[in-house]
């Protein structure tokens, strides 16, 4: 069934109301803080999730794993954490509770090298048993809804097999209480195109929790054919929202066109948030790494670009963001 209302309506993950039905998807080293603040502040996603954080290193309390809890006055917030070990995973969501997070998320879907070595992210697809102590162990530990954003599979030859659907009944068998699904294997990486038949099927699965749809959500037009070819409850947008911050917008508001001005307004507001909440020479960095994203396509886009990440203080980077502004007005 096509999710009525969307994407006004809200929809619930367990006791947690959602206000509409896009959500920011997890991005690592892209949605912290600072981002998330942003994405709200521009209008649109009813859930932001934090960037994807070690359960292993919240356990030994780093300093970066910490930081990336950090939250003020965003609801609802979900907390994504990755890992491999169940007692681990318990401990990081606890954590991740008591940081202020509404819903605590596991990563089974992260195709990264340096993630799946260790047993965490999409290699838990290869783990039936294994996954199930770690949702359950996660589900155990804390009071507020447990979720999970995996793949379609490792390989083709497991999404060919269906093997995703015992994975569906497995997590509501625990308690998980949504699930967001990304159809891509983790074979494909980024490459191909996203097959939304998984996601349908996940949808007739019937499970008791909602399904998120998510990947290759680059246009307003992409979220609506999403749901109606799927039916799933939700949206979730990562790498189409960086490419244009906007997306959620204008698909809440139809018909809303984005401008250069709007676009350069954007770079701008996310660096002083930046630098309102981090060091400068971390705001810098940040920005020039989030800043080329936003101007891809924009025309006058590859000179900012190069001369983004010239920029060694803020009094440069704002020069060449109005450099970008005027270039634009000129074409």
């Amino acid at each position: 069934m096509i999710a009525g209302g969307f994407p006004h309506s809200p929809f619930r993950i367990g006791p947690v109301e959602v206000p509409n039905r896009l959500v920011m998807a997890p991005l690592y080293e892209i949605t912290d803080q600072p981002f998330r603040r942003f994405i709200r502040e521009l209008g649109g996603p009813g859930l932001v999730v934090s960037e994807m954080i070690s359960s292993e290193a919240l356990i030994r309390h780093a300093v970066k794993a910490e930081r990336m809890m950090a939250a003020t006055g965003e609801r609802p917030l979900s907390m994504q954490i990755s890992g491999g070990r169940p007692e681990a995973l318990a401990e990081g969501a606890r954590l991740c509770e008591a940081a202020g997070a509404d819903l605590v998320d596991l990563n089974m879907g992260c195709p990264a090298s340096n993630v799946t070595k260790g047993g965490a992210g999409s290699a838990l697809l290869k783990d039936l048993r294994l996954a199930e102590r770690c949702v359950t162990a996660m589900v155990q530990a804390v009071r507020v809804p447990v979720t999970v954003k995996m793949r379609a599979g490792w390989d083709a030859s497991q999404k060919a097999r269906g093997e995703f659907l015992d994975f569906l009944r497995m997590f509501e068998a625990a308690g998980v209480q949504a699930l967001a699904i990304h159809p891509r294997t983790r074979a494909q990486q980024y490459d191909g195109q996203a097959d939304w038949t998984v996601i349908a099927r996940a949808v007739e699965a019937a499970t008791a929790y909602p399904v998120i749809g998510n990947g290759d959500v680059n246009l307003p037009e992409d979220a609506f054919r999403m749901v109606r070819e799927t039916g799933c409850a939700a949206v979730m947008i990562g790498r189409g929202a960086l490419m244009n911050p906007y997306l959620f917008r204008q698909i809440l508001e139809p018909g809303l066109e984005v401008t250069l001005d709007m676009r350069v307004d954007a770079v701008l507001r996310l660096f002083r948030i930046l630098q309102d909440l981090l060091e400068p020479r971390e705001a810098l960095h940040k920005i020039k790494k989030i800043g080329a994203w936003f101007t891809k396509g924009v025309p006058g886009g590859h000179t900012f670009r190069h001369n983004l990440h010239a920029c060694d203080d803020a009094a440069a980077l704002l020069g060449a963001i109005e450099a970008l502004r005027r270039r634009g007005g000129a074409a």
